[in-house]
């Protein structure tokens, strides 16, 4: 025997929403079984009210096995309910006749759902075969009781794929609510990684340049150099108040940002602390998509320079070969840098999104080597 498929358990009403579907097969064999429709005459009221209590335990069986199946398990005893099932449905059979018909797809479907799938079509064939043959057919004739068994086995066979199909409903909605709230849970990781990626990128590079800006003031003042100190401090204010338009908008969505922006920045605050900056930019214009990225790589590259280089000159370049394009910054001064870091590990998932590959690296002597590949889509 094959084992119970995967538990499938998700809070909500979808056990009512499988005993709701199930009413209609309910009602209908109470309605044939116990009041005879679209039979004359009707039983006895006494043949009425005995088929009316079979009809409900063997549905209450029924229910109990639909339930199971729809969480993925099979319900505790199965083999006797199963078995009870059996004798409710062909036992009584000849004595109820054609009244009695709908009450295969109850078997029908339990045999789907409980036992093995090797089993499946034997048990089936066996619960139609053991039927007919319980049956006392009452008009003669091979042509009419081949009739009557093509009839009977396609009703017999649209229980089963209706019962069955409303398991596999429930089922599936089931898995489909599963499914909606991983994706909301992933949906909620992504934006908490991208805030703190976006956070650290920012504020990684602008508090180190109110720092440093925030250091030279302070020389400034005392070497009694106000003017100096004074446009030091103005240069703190704006980047500070400029930080805090970016966290804002981090808050909100991701916030814009452009490479020309970013290299004009950066060339003024390497400036400020004495490093000399070349650009040496490709001509044309970038994808939207990569010119993003290449900001932020340059973003994350000036903040490794000013937080752990005493670097005097930095070069930053773009070029172009065989379908790919390239930002290199590099610098003469820099200090080793963990390769593990959360802003180097971040900015490599940016890359590594867009098909590109990140390499950081010393160069011979000193000196820090940071370069983004990413492919040019046409």
């Amino acid at each position: 025997m094959s084992a119970a498929p995967p538990t499938v358990r998700s809070p909500g009403r979808t056990w009512l929403l499988l005993v709701v579907l199930h009413v209609p097969f309910i009602v209908f064999a109470i309605a044939q079984a116990g009041f005879g429709l679209a039979h004359t005459p009707p039983p006895s009221s006494s043949h009425g009210a005995l088929a009316v209590v079979l009809v409900l335990a063997a549905s209450a069986i029924q229910v109990r096995h639909s339930l199971a199946a729809a969480r993925g398990t099979r319900p505790r005893y199965w083999p006797w309910s199963l078995a009870l099932l059996v004798a409710i449905v062909y036992v009584p059979a000849p004595w109820f006749g054609a009244r009695w018909a709908p009450l295969p797809w109850f078997v029908l479907t339990s045999f789907a759902m409980l036992l093995d799938r090797r089993l499946v079509v034997g048990a089936i064939v066996a619960g139609e075969g053991a039927w007919f043959l319980v049956m006392e057919y009452a008009e003669p004739g091979l042509a009419n009781v081949a009739a009557q068994i093509a009839y009977l086995a396609a009703v017999h066979l649209l229980g089963l794929i209706g019962l069955y199909g409303a398991i596999r409903l429930v089922r599936l909605h089931d898995g489909l609510r599963a499914a909606r709230a991983e994706l909301a849970d992933l949906a909620m990781g992504r934006e908490r990684l991208r805030i703190s990626r976006d956070l650290h990128d920012l504020l990684g590079q602008s508090l180190t340049a109110v720092s440093l800006k925030g250091d030279l003031a302070i020389g400034l003042l005392e070497r009694n150099d106000i003017p100096r100190a004074i446009t030091e401090i103005d240069g703190l204010t704006a980047i500070a108040r400029s930080t805090l338009r970016d966290v804002l908008d981090i808050a909100h969505r991701e916030p814009p940002i452009a490479l020309a922006s970013e290299i004009e920045r950066m060339v003024e605050l390497l400036a400020s602390i004495g490093t000399e900056t070349r650009v040496d930019l490709m001509p044309g214009r970038l994808s939207p998509a990569i010119d993003e990225l290449f900001a932020w790589a340059l973003r994350e590259g000036m903040t490794n320079v000013l937080r752990h280089s005493s670097a005097t000159t930095c070069s930053i370049a773009t070029v172009r070969s065989r379908g790919a394009v390239r930002l290199e910054i590099i610098n003469d001064g820099a200090m080793p840098v963990a390769s593990g870091g959360s802003g180097l590990s971040g900015l490599a998932d940016r890359v590594g999104a867009l098909g590109g590959r990140l390499d950081v690296g010393p160069m011979p002597g000193t000196g820090t080597r940071l370069a983004a590949d990413l492919p040019i889509v046409r």
